[in-house]
């Protein structure tokens, strides 16, 4: 009797605690909006697949984010690329800066610079979505991605490269209102830190793309990291330069 007379009381206590509330998809942009962080460091592996020639490749390297006195900057650093059965070690170097954006080849020294917007703009944050050039949104603001987009939740993939991401990841599905470059883009953050871990696009033409980060270091930026973050033009007597200012419309 004394046992059947607690198991009631277990039974009736678990049924009148509230359940959980469920989270929503303006909490999820409002905690990726609050996200604080001066740099991250991480791991990439990209995949590129052309729908007309329907080939694949694999890039591999490390990606580099850094957050001072508002200003964003971004770097990406292939180390290796995979191309059906051939791998090769080739880098290629993105910086992303302000208003600028470089490209660099270390082995040939060639160092590259195109002025993404003119110096009476606002300078190009390299992660934001609708605007920056690798849509991948550490603490952007909710208004700017709902004003640009529709969005829904999303299951985590069960095969590619994203497939190996944690099952407790959080996945957004964003459509765009005005589609001028992508179908959709599928986005997929940490639940604790609100970091991006993984994306896909799907590009009108059928080009899709997908990153996956991991080894996530935050607030840990070393010297060798900051060099990488670097966008000064090199010594011009070792490189070949080229600096490509936008072309601006006479009145």
């Amino acid at each position: 009797m004394l046992i059947t007379f607690l198991l009631s009381l277990v039974i009736t206590a678990i049924s009148s605690c509230p359940k959980g509330t469920e989270i929503t998809v303006d909490d999820v942009l409002d905690k990726i909006e609050s996200v604080q962080i001066s740099s991250l460091t991480a791991s990439v592996y990209y995949t590129r697949t052309d729908p007309i020639l329907d080939r694949r490749e694999i890039r591999t390297g490390h990606l580099l984010f850094r957050k001072s006195e508002g200003k964003r900057e971004a770097a990406i650093l292939f180390d290796t690329l995979i191309i059906g059965r051939r791998r090769e070690t080739k880098q290629k170097h993105y910086i992303f800066s302000g208003r600028w954006m470089a490209e660099v080849d270390h082995d040939k020294k060639q160092f590259i610079k195109r002025e993404l917007v003119g110096p009476d703009q606002e300078d190009v944050d390299p992660f934001e979505l609708g605007s920056g050039p690798i849509p991948l949104p550490i603490g952007q603001s909710k208004k700017s991605v709902l004003d640009k987009f529709d969005v829904t939740f999303i299951e985590k993939p069960t095969e590619g490269p994203l497939e190996k991401l944690d099952s407790s990841v959080v996945g957004l599905h964003l459509v765009p209102k005005a589609k001028e470059e992508w179908e959709y883009i599928n986005l997929f953050y940490d639940h604790e830190s609100w970091l991006p871990l993984g994306v896909e696009t799907v590009e009108l033409d059928g080009t899709i793309r997908v990153s996956r980060l991991s080894d996530m270091q935050i607030d840990a930026l070393n010297n060798e990291d900051s060099a990488l973050l670097s966008i000064e033009t090199p010594n011009p007597k070792e490189w070949s330069i080229d600096i490509q200012k936008l072309q601006r419309s006479t009145p």
